[in-house]
C-alpha cells in the first residue's frame, strides 16, 4: 500500500472558503468537544501551560484551544494562512478580553512575520493539509525554544486506513470519499505515527505523551453513540485512546514532545 506520509500534495490548503462550515461541523460539534477535551487533559497532565508562558500556534484557525491556553495565563501569538479564521479568533479573544497577537502567513513562511523561539509550540490538524509536512514538520521544531515543549496533532494513517475497512473498503482502505475530499473536508495526507515520531526524534525531540483522539467515536455507528451518550462516550474515549493498541486506531494522534536541552 501506498504511504500517504511521503506523498505529498499538490498545493496547501487555505480554509477562507470553509470557516463557518468547520466551526459548524468540526468546532461546535461533539466532536470538536471530544478533541478539545483530549487536548486539556493533556495539557493538565504535564501542567502545562505555565503563567506567562510565551506560545505559538501555527495554523491556529478559529483559536478555539489557544484561547483556553490564554486563560489559563498564557501570551498567545497566532499565525495562520486563512485572514477568515483569524477573524474568528480575533472576535473569540476580544470578547474574553484576552491579548492576542495575530500573523497571516503559512506555517513556513512564520520567521519571516515571526523570528524567535517559544517556550511552547502548537500545531494541531494542519500538517495532513500541506504539500510537504515532513519540511512544516521541520519548521515547526525549529520554533521550540530548549526545553521547551511541542503539542502537534495530525490525522493518523492507522485511524484513516482502519475507518475506511470499517466502511467497506476493503480493497482500497488508503481511499477516501471523494465528495469530502472535494468539499474540503476530508485532509490529504494521513501520517504514519512511527515515522512522525522518528523525525521528532532527529530532531531533538522526547515523545512525552502520545494520545490516539476520537479512537472509538469515530469507528461507532451513529444510532450506537446516541444510545451510550456523549459523556460516557468521551470518557471512554479519553481512557483508551492513551492506551496501545486502541491509541493507534484514533482519528487523530496527539504528540507532547520536549526539545532536549
Amino acid at each position: 500500500m501506498p504511504e500517504y506520509s511521503s506523498a505529498p500534495q499538490d498545493r496547501d490548503r487555505n480554509f477562507d472558503d470553509l470557516t463557518q462550515r468547520f466551526r459548524k461541523t468540526i468546532y461546535d460539534s461533539p466532536r470538536g468537544a471530544l478533541r478539545l477535551a483530549a487536548l486539556k487533559q493533556d495539557f493538565t497532565d504535564f501542567s502545562l501551560p505555565q503563567k506567562g508562558m510565551r506560545v505559538l500556534d501555527l495554523g491556529a484557525g478559529q483559536g478555539q484551544f489557544a484561547l483556553w491556553l490564554a486563560q489559563q495565563g498564557a501570551q498567545l501569538h497566532l499565525c495562520d494562512v486563512s485572514s477568515q479564521m483569524l477573524e474568528q479568533a480575533k472576535q473569540s479573544f476580544a470578547a474574553a478580553a484576552l491579548p492576542l497577537q495575530t500573523r497571516h502567513c503559512a506555517v513556513q513562511d512564520i520567521d519571516d512575520h515571526l523570528p524567535g523561539q517559544f517556550d511552547l509550540v502548537l500545531n494541531h490538524a494542519v500538517l495532513e493539509w500541506l504539500a510537504d509536512p515532513m519540511a512544516a514538520l521541520h519548521t515547526l521544531c525549529s520554533k521550540v525554544a530548549k526545553d521547551g515543549t511541542l503539542s502537534l496533532m495530525f490525522y493518523n494513517l492507522h485511524g484513516h486506513r482502519w475507518r475506511q475497512l470499517m466502511i467497506g473498503r476493503v480493497h482500497s482502505p488508503d481511499s477516501a470519499n471523494q465528495r469530502l475530499r472535494a468539499e474540503g473536508n476530508s485532509p490529504g495526507i494521513p501520517l504514519d505515527p512511527l515515522l512522525v515520531e522518528q523525525q521528532l526524534n532527529q530532531n531533538g525531540f522526547e515523545v512525552l505523551r502520545w494520545r490516539g483522539i476520537r479512537c472509538i467515536y469515530d469507528h461507532m455507528h451513529q444510532k450506537i453513540r446516541e444510545r451510550v451518550g456523549e459523556a460516557d462516550l468521551t470518557k471512554s474515549d479519553l481512557e483508551f485512546g492513551l492506551m496501545e493498541p486502541y491509541r493507534q486506531l484514533g482519528r487523530y494522534v496527539h504528540f507532547l514532545a520536549k526539545r532536549r536541552p
